[in-house]
């Protein structure tokens, strides 16, 4: 990161999403994270900080992390991505959900669709007889109504066996189904992981660059400077740059929808 760079960037015109942020104080950010998050969100925030620095309690012994200005900015940087990301999921997460949901209560075996169900067309009355091959050289005449009402029980039961296959699919999918939201990414392929960063704008950069650069700078932090400081601290840190990027991708949507609808 190139630190002139980046607090040069703070006498640009405010970046809206940064100023938000920016004039929020993080107790009361925190605080409304945690109101109005899913918990899932919320375990995954705190599952993340938990995997990078531990979760001991005070009362067992306070740790110390050490660090250089540059590394900490890398790690607020990536929590504030991993935020991002989590806001993304629990959309995509919940959109399954709600699909499948939907799908289940249609009835219709997980959500299949036969095309030209036979339920559905009503065929033209057939009469007289027509010519079937029973097999080849041998041939029978029979007659074209009950052949029809035949050939369509034959395909209602291919129809009903079609269903059963896909519930059973589908039952299956349900219990492979991660609960979790940190599991749900973890279960997506690769190319589906890195769609949920896809997203960001480079209004959002430029403002997850700026909020590292303004605390950093308010803590009087240089990014070859070494430091050491206490691991809940630390963590409380990294908790707010989480929530940093959650809010930052609402914002991008809110954001979006205006311009979309309302060309705002």
């Amino acid at each position: 990161m190139d630190w002139d760079k980046e607090l040069n960037a703070l006498a640009k015109p405010t970046n809206p999403f940064y100023k938000e942020l920016r004039d929020m104080k993080p107790d009361k950010l925190v605080a409304e994270f945690a109101a109005a998050a899913p918990e899932e969100v919320q375990f995954a925030v705190k599952a993340t900080v938990a995997s990078l620095i531990g979760n001991m309690p005070d009362v067992v012994g306070e740790s110390s992390v050490t660090t250089t200005g540059r590394n900490l900015a890398s790690l607020m940087f990536n929590m504030q991505m991993t935020g991002y990301m989590f806001k993304n999921a629990e959309y995509r997460k919940g959109i399954v959900s709600s699909l499948r949901a939907s799908e289940a209560e249609d009835g219709n075996g997980g959500g299949l669709t036969i095309a030209n169900d036979p339920q559905s067309i009503a065929l033209p009355p057939v009469s007289g007889k027509i010519t079937v091959e029973i097999a080849p050289g041998m041939s029978a005449e029979v007659d074209a109504a009950a052949y029809m009402a035949e050939l369509r029980n034959e395909v209602e039961g291919l129809r009903a066996e079609l269903v059963r296959v896909q519930e059973e699919k589908a039952l299956a999918r349900s219990d492979e189904q991660p609960t979790g939201l940190i599991q749900y990414i973890q279960s997506l392929e690769g190319e589906d992981q890195k769609e949920l960063t896809k997203t960001v704008s480079p209004e959002v950069l430029e403002a997850m660059s700026q909020l590292v650069s303004s605390l950093l700078f308010d803590l009087n932090i240089e990014r070859d400077m070494q430091m050491a400081a206490p691991a809940s601290k630390l963590r409380e840190l990294l908790i707010v740059q989480l929530v940093n990027g959650y809010r930052l991708r609402e914002m991008e949507i809110k954001d979006e929808l205006k311009q979309k609808f309302w060309g705002l």
